[in-house]
């Protein structure tokens, strides 16, 4: 299970790494403060709020990885998820129009898509979480494909978006073709 553990924790950091990154440049940071905003953030509190959002992804991102900060960087990034989670989920289901800043200044409206990947990112955490007490040494052909695995799985996340584009391309409403988003 070591394997499973080590795909997930690189999965998690690459993730919130790159997520982190991509809201350092100061588009990324108002594309951030403009989802605040539309996610009813108050205006006092969306500059604070932004800043704590990317450091806390890029602390997520760097504990995460396999070192004795594992556990509380898992925790912190169970925490980071559930409270992102949330602010999609009350989106997407009250069918708001709200910007998705999730990798930087390239701006999409939330959607569904954003709860499976936050979802998945969940299950990746929560996976984490079990199989890190039982951890135990792991043969370095396997680590290698381990790391593969969850970089595959980060690259896969980070363009979950432009994946859905391409199978299901948006109208001129913004709504896929067919129905609602």
């Amino acid at each position: 299970m070591p394997y499973v553990l080590l795909s997930c924790q690189v999965l998690l950091a690459l993730v919130f790494l790159v997520s982190a990154t991509g809201k350092l440049r100061p588009a990324g940071v108002r594309a951030l403060r403009r989802t605040l905003r539309e996610l009813g953030v108050p205006a006092r509190l969306v500059p604070v709020t932004a800043t704590a959002t990317i450091a806390a992804e890029a602390t997520a991102g760097l504990l995460v990885l396999p070192t004795p900060t594992a556990r509380c960087g898992l925790i912190v990034a169970a925490l980071l998820l559930v409270a992102l989670t949330t602010g999609v989920a009350r989106a997407v289901i009250g069918r708001r129009t709200v910007s998705c800043a999730c990798f930087g200044p390239r701006v999409r409206p939330l959607r569904g898509v954003h709860l499976v990947r936050n979802g998945a990112l969940l299950l990746a955490t929560g996976c984490a979480l079990a199989l890190l007490p039982a951890a135990g040494p792991a043969h370095a052909e396997v680590l290698a494909l381990s790391i593969a695995t969850g970089a595959l799985g980060a690259l896969v996340l980070i363009g979950l978006d432009d994946v859905r584009e391409l199978l299901f391309p948006s109208s001129a409403s913004g709504h896929p073709a067919g129905g609602p988003g």
